[in-house]
């Protein structure tokens, strides 16, 4: 401001306000000792004129006297002038320097302002980039714990769905028994049959050598009978034939019959043990398949048991490292949000400080001016 007003003033007069103000005041002060010398000389002339003409040599004196004193003064009003020429221009001295200290205060409080404002919207990038990744973290960890939480349902319908199959297989294993009951049973009947058929076979040789001793017996009997006949008149010879034919006739009969008798017994023991034999086949062999089905099931239920458990340790491992990662996030907030808390806490006490601070400089400022009004 008193810059500018100097500079006004040096273009309006074309000179500077010190060497006009130091002119104007060299003057004012010879002006006065002019005015104070012409006064005196004024009085020295009304004193000799109202002397009337007193001696010359006391007028003489009496002007020296005056001139020594006017003198005197002259040069004390000088040394003052002087001394206030030089007060004048350190006043002037001090005005540039508190003008250029205004300017400097003027651009500090500039460069403050500039700088609180930057490191206000660097702190509300920081706040705002500190809350997206907070915001970030947060969503991720919700993710987490719902990821943990559909693990821990799928976890939980693996647990039912093992006791489920254990349950099952424990069903199954009651079965064991009967099969192996009915294996036993199997092979008993398989060594019943076979003593049967070794029976049965040892009865049809018998049979037969029972046969073939009546066969030979037969031929000599026919060799008998043909060496009696031979001894016989014709009628002789006819009964002895008819005798002979109603004896073979009876001896076929029974032999038909007993042999009939061996054949159905036979035929039904051997029905009778194929048919149980058929009937424990096909039971074993529908046994067999069920064994094999609860077997391959049994071994497709350990599998499946062993998947599971293996599953289960997987996810008891991942759960844990959730949860550890989880205490890590939740630990990594904490320190976010407290680091947040203390830079908000800097941020306002820096704040409060430029504040403060501009605050000062502006006080200053008006001291100085006041001091220049």
């Amino acid at each position: 401001m008193f810059a500018s007003l100097k500079n006004k003033i040096k273009e309006e007069t074309g000179s500077d306000v010190a060497t006009t103000a130091t002119a104007r005041h060299t003057n004012h002060n010879n002006n006065r000792i002019r005015s104070r010398f012409s006064s005196t000389l004024s009085v020295n002339s009304t004193n000799e004129d109202a002397v009337g003409g007193g001696g010359s040599v006391d007028s003489q004196g009496y002007v020296t006297e005056q001139l020594t004193t006017l003198r005197s003064q002259c040069n004390e009003l000088t040394t003052k002038v002087t001394d206030l020429t030089a007060r004048l221009q350190t006043l002037q001295e001090e005005k540039t320097r508190i003008e250029k200290t205004n300017e400097i205060l003027l651009e500090t409080v500039k460069v403050a302002q500039t700088q609180k404002d930057i490191y206000c919207e660097e702190q509300e990038k920081i706040q705002n980039l500190q809350q997206s990744e907070i915001e970030k973290l947060k969503n991720l960890l919700s993710f987490r714990e719902q990821e943990a939480v559909d693990r821990l349902a799928a976890m939980r319908q693996n647990q039912q769905q093992i006791e489920n199959l254990t349950t099952e297989l424990e069903r199954l294993k009651q079965f064991e028994p009967m099969v192996e009951d009915l294996q036993d049973e199997l092979e008993r009947l398989r060594h019943s049959s076979q003593l049967g058929k070794n029976n049965l076979t040892t009865t049809l040789a018998a049979v037969e050598e029972e046969n073939r001793h009546l066969k030979m017996r037969l031929q000599i009997m026919e060799q008998a009978r043909l060496d009696a006949i031979n001894s016989f008149n014709a009628d002789e010879k006819m009964q002895a034939l008819v005798q002979e034919r109603k004896m073979l006739e009876q001896h076929l009969e029974e032999a038909h019959l007993q042999l009939s008798d061996v054949k159905s017994t036979w035929s039904g023991q051997n029905l009778s043990l194929e048919t149980q034999v058929s009937r424990l086949s096909k039971q074993v062999a529908e046994e067999t398949t069920e064994k094999r089905k609860i077997l391959k099931a049994r071994d497709d239920l350990n599998e499946r048991v062993k998947q599971l458990e293996f599953e289960m340790m997987k996810m008891d491992d991942y759960t844990k490292q959730r949860d550890d990662k989880i205490k890590l996030l939740e630990e990594e907030i904490d320190e976010l949000n407290m680091a947040l808390r203390e830079c908000r806490e800097e941020n306002e006490q820096q704040i409060i400080y430029e504040r403060n601070k501009a605050v000062s400089i502006t006080a200053d400022m008006d001291d100085l001016q006041w001091d220049h009004m």
